[in-house]
């Protein structure tokens, strides 16, 4: 009677045992994403904060750049659209010569446009094509400074918002809001990080988020 019970018992369980395993499955099967502490919308910035987006960095209408003294990224978003929003970025990068100092290359980006919160987490970045500016700087170079349009569509696969506690900003209701975000690898998943950075300005500092200039198609002089 008892190893009948038992025999009973086990074949009961095993539709419980299946449906649990389904349930893992099913779980594991779901894109993982952390949980953001606070919204998207603000000014975003990395390592010292010397990058930021805006009119300081970047004057659209006479197209010049204002060198940072330290490179460096930096992000707002303004969630003002049914799927997104807008979104401006301005980067500063360089790369020293160790033969000689002097001849050390630098590029400063700016561009803006919309933004859409993809069904999967991602968000796709979609730059105004005629705003974009990028100056390339070389003093070793035949043209030492150059500018050129700019416009690079992003997808960023991945990224979450946490509270830092380490950091040396005081940001809002004094606490330090700090963002990572990945590149795509090229395959639309996430691959490196980008520099952590960190929420500086809600709302954000941006320069007017419509479309300040009109693409020409075959220009006539």
């Amino acid at each position: 009677m008892h190893s009948h019970k038992k025999a009973n018992k086990d074949i009961h369980s095993q539709p419980t045992s299946l449906a649990c395993l389904l349930l893992v499955l099913a779980i594991a099967s779901e894109p993982v994403t952390a949980a953001n502490v606070t919204a998207l919308t603000g000014t975003w910035t990395s390592g010292s904060g010397k990058v930021l987006t805006g009119l300081n960095f970047f004057n659209p209408i006479s197209k010049n750049f204002t060198l940072p003294t330290s490179g460096g990224i930096s992000y707002s978003f303004v969630e003002d659209l049914p799927t997104g929003g807008h979104f401006e970025t301005s980067t500063f990068s360089y790369t020293s010569n160790s033969a000689t100092n002097r001849c050390f290359t630098a590029a400063l980006t700016w561009q803006h446009g919309t933004f859409t919160n993809n069904a999967n987490g991602s968000l796709s970045l979609t730059p105004y094509a005629a705003d974009g500016m990028v100056q390339v700087m070389d003093p070793c170079a035949a043209e030492s400074t150059a500018q050129y349009s700019y416009s690079q569509f992003e997808l960023i696969p991945e990224w979450y918002n946490y509270v830092e506690t380490a950091t040396g900003f005081d940001n809002i209701d004094g606490s330090a809001y700090a963002m990572q975000m990945y590149n795509d690898d090229g395959t639309g998943a996430a691959g490196s990080g980008k520099n952590v950075m960190y929420l500086v300005t809600r709302p954000p500092t941006m320069l007017p988020t419509d479309q300040l200039f009109e693409t020409v198609l075959n220009p006539t002089t």
